[in-house]
């Protein structure tokens, strides 16, 4: 057994962050929903225009797991972590001003990019400090962390709708 999972507390800590950042994919989308329909009022379009933006968001976050992983082995887990953490910071700050609709796709492709990160290295890391029993058992907790944000990201969303506007989420 690692140490890692010798010690609890921290395998619980370790579970929580993991999860937590392979959660950022599933919470941009699912805290977003409630304001679609804000979103297209605030720019003068079509839901279904605005709705584009999660397809950016998708596509987005299919292509950033294709190129993390490899980066990832080759330079370390670190550093393109903390790249994709700070490029999803940076830009979700865009995304509060954007100006138009194309404009907010575009964000929304790049916010994806930085999380897919969390994503890919999580499970990496994962596969770097367990075995193949201890692995099962890390997977699991990440899926329960995971499992929590498409239950409660559409309440925060509304909620931070509701108190801010749209810009906020």
């Amino acid at each position: 057994m690692t140490a890692i999972a010798k010690s609890q507390p921290s395998y619980a800590r370790l579970a929580l962050i993991l999860g937590a950042l392979a959660a950022f994919g599933p919470l941009s989308i699912d805290t977003y929903l409630p304001a679609l329909p804000t979103i297209a009022e605030d720019f003068a379009t079509t839901t279904a225009a605005v709705q584009q933006t999660l397809s950016a968001f998708f596509v987005g976050l299919a292509l950033g797991q294709l190129f993390y992983g490899p980066i990832s082995d080759r330079m370390g887990r670190r550093a393109p972590l903390l790249f994709g953490c700070a490029m999803y910071t940076v830009v979700s700050i865009g995304c509060a001003f954007a100006g138009s609709t194309i404009g907010l796709m575009g964000l929304r492709f790049l916010q994806a990019l930085g999380s897919s990160a969390g994503v890919v290295i999580g499970r990496s890391v994962v596969r770097d400090l367990f075995n193949e029993r201890e692995s099962a058992r890390m997977y699991s907790f990440l899926v329960l962390v995971m499992g929590i944000a498409p239950i409660t990201a559409p309440l925060i969303g509304g909620q931070l709708l509701v108190m801010f506007g749209w810009r906020a989420i």
